[in-house]
């Protein structure tokens, strides 16, 4: 069994504090994001995140001890950027017909998730300890917060009293599905038959 990484090994050695630094550590970041869906994470090195960020490897290691603490860096800006897209694209499900603005809500998230496929299936697949990066650690609340914003948002489209166990079951019920429907699509139902039954399920719980 492999060995998890302390939460120690996750963290950058030091954060950036100047502009200069910042771009070399965003480098880093960036040019380890490119290389996991190509190499994969057992494939991706230190140097080889070096040499696309175009640093030199002692320039690596002074902000980060090892590749793991890169790709809890790439975890983080995943789940950020997934997040603020759908915060940004939030005012096109609201002004959608109300009989339509769930599920025009599912097909966002969706394709949100289509965007980011290839990280996801690292994460999912290949990345022993994904369960150990805080930033997937907290995802569940941070999009159980997002989904509630969103409900008061809403107004009269959706209900105010719905409970937050129900919420939280709203949240993994679609994550999953659309996570499981992105990266193994099943064979004997098509994507718009499944997130209109999903459509349908929802509207039950909150309406």
């Amino acid at each position: 069994m492999r060995r998890t990484p302390q939460a120690r090994d996750l963290a950058p050695r030091k954060r950036p504090s100047q502009a200069r630094s910042q771009a070399t550590f965003d480098a880093l970041v960036d040019a380890c994001t490119g290389l996991l869906p190509r190499l994969g994470y057992a494939g991706t090195t230190t140097n080889h995140v070096a040499e696309r960020a175009g640093v030199s490897i002692a320039s690596l290691y002074e902000y980060f001890p090892g590749k793991d603490a890169i790709v809890a860096q790439v975890a983080e800006r995943l789940v950020d950027r997934v997040l603020r897209r759908l915060g940004q694209q939030a005012p096109r499900v609201l002004a959608a017909p109300e009989d339509d603005a769930l599920r025009v809500w599912l097909e966002l998230i969706h394709e949100t998730a289509v965007r980011e496929r290839a990280l996801f299936a690292v994460f999912t697949y290949e990345v022993p300890y994904t369960n150990g990066i805080e930033a997937i650690r907290t995802v569940s609340s941070r999009l159980l917060d997002f989904s509630q914003e969103v409900r008061r948002r809403a107004g009269g489209l959706v209900r105010q009293e719905i409970s937050p166990a129900t919420m939280r079951l709203i949240v993994n019920l679609t994550s999953s599905t659309i996570l499981q429907l992105v990266l193994d699509p099943p064979a004997d139902v098509t994507k718009d038959e499944l997130l209109d039954e999903l459509a349908l399920r929802i509207a039950a719980w909150i309406r």
